[in-house]
């Protein structure tokens, strides 16, 4: 019997010494240690087995810090280049002017579509877009929009671009937000501009597809949060609703900071400079690096006198304390120049 309970006793000492260590009994000294009790028989005795704990996995970050931390900046800078590229080149229509790039689509069509280079009077045979910046020519430079039955219905209110004025009204009436806001389709069509850039950008930092959209999918709607936030309101129209696009309400509470304050006088100069500079809105970078930036002092000195309660306005601008305020016209003393929105002004002469 002793030599029996000899082996077990040595078998559950091999198989503690291969047991997690939470499962081993600590020892006993011989003094404390109790009788050992007469063997069961082997045929009665339960195989000791040594169970292995249970693993519980931490959950892991699906990003981990190191590409959370630069997926932030280089988001950031490619949605500025977006955003300066898209406002300046497609929604101003700077593509449709006789310069490099446009020169370059012109010879690329004209070897692919057989595309003549030159209209029957001699004019470049320009490559056009149409763009969504109209509302450019109903703003004031105090942002307000002018609302105005005559001048939205005649061809020829502006001396320099005959048909303008009437062109946009009909193309904003249109948008209950007239061209301010980011719909949802508008929200979608930028974040398929990001993809040609984010993808390949991220690639190369090691991010994997699903990775990358993690990114750039909240990158973009908040991109939209802040756009529906500052540009509607600003103009003097109604917050965007969710049916619509990006709601205004979210980030509202921004609309006392600086940056809101910033990116709202950086886009008042843009009006104030006829849509000539300033042209990132919620991402600046690119204008800075491109050298089409004009800080508020600067631009301020452009600012023109504004018709007061005579001229008819959508609504009243939202804005911060301390922007920059555009002189008001005493009633009866405002001319027909002075209802002329700056951007009809500054509208370049056709090529």
């Amino acid at each position: 019997m002793r030599s029996r309970s000899g082996v077990l006793l040595a078998f559950a000492t091999a198989a503690a010494a291969f047991a997690p260590a939470q499962l081993q009994q600590p020892r006993l000294s011989s003094a404390t240690a109790p009788a050992l009790l007469p063997a069961r028989p082997l045929a009665a005795t339960r195989p000791l087995v040594a169970t292995r704990p249970a693993r519980h996995a931490q959950p892991a970050m699906f990003l981990g810090v190191r590409k959370a931390l630069i997926s932030v900046p280089v988001l950031y800078v490619l949605m500025s280049l977006n955003e300066y590229a898209t406002h300046r080149w497609y929604q101003h229509e700077e593509f449709n002017r006789n310069h490099a790039f446009n020169r370059f689509f012109q010879r690329l069509l004209s070897v692919l579509k057989n595309r003549p280079m030159r209209l029957p009077d001699g004019r470049a045979n320009l490559v056009k877009l149409k763009g969504g910046g109209h509302h450019h020519a109903e703003t004031y430079d105090d942002m307000s929009l002018k609302k105005d039955k005559r001048w939205r219905q005649t061809k020829a209110n502006s001396p320099r671009d005959s048909g303008v004025c009437w062109a946009a009204a009909a193309s904003l009436d249109s948008d209950i937000a007239r061209g301010t806001a980011f719909s949802w389709a508008v929200t979608g069509m930028m974040t398929v501009q990001m993809l040609p850039s984010a993808l390949p950008v991220f690639a190369l930092l090691g991010f994997g597809l699903l990775e990358t959209l993690a990114v750039l999918l909240p990158g973009m709607l908040v991109h939209a949060l802040v756009w529906n936030m500052l540009h509607p309101p600003m103009h003097g129209l109604p917050p965007v609703k969710l049916k619509y696009g990006a709601p205004s309400w979210p980030l509202e509470g921004l609309r006392d900071t600086a940056y809101f304050k910033y990116i709202y006088e950086n886009h008042q100069g843009h009006h104030v400079l006829g849509g000539q500079a300033n042209y990132n809105v919620c991402c600046p970078l690119t204008d800075h690096l491109l050298g089409t930036y004009v800080p508020t002092a600067t631009w301020v000195k452009r600012m023109r006198k504004v018709p007061g309660p005579e001229g008819e306005r959508w609504g009243i601008p939202v804005e911060p304390k301390g922007v920059p305020q555009a002189p008001i016209i005493a009633a009866g003393k405002a001319t027909e120049r002075d209802f002329t929105p700056t951007a009809l002004l500054n509208a370049p002469e056709p090529a």
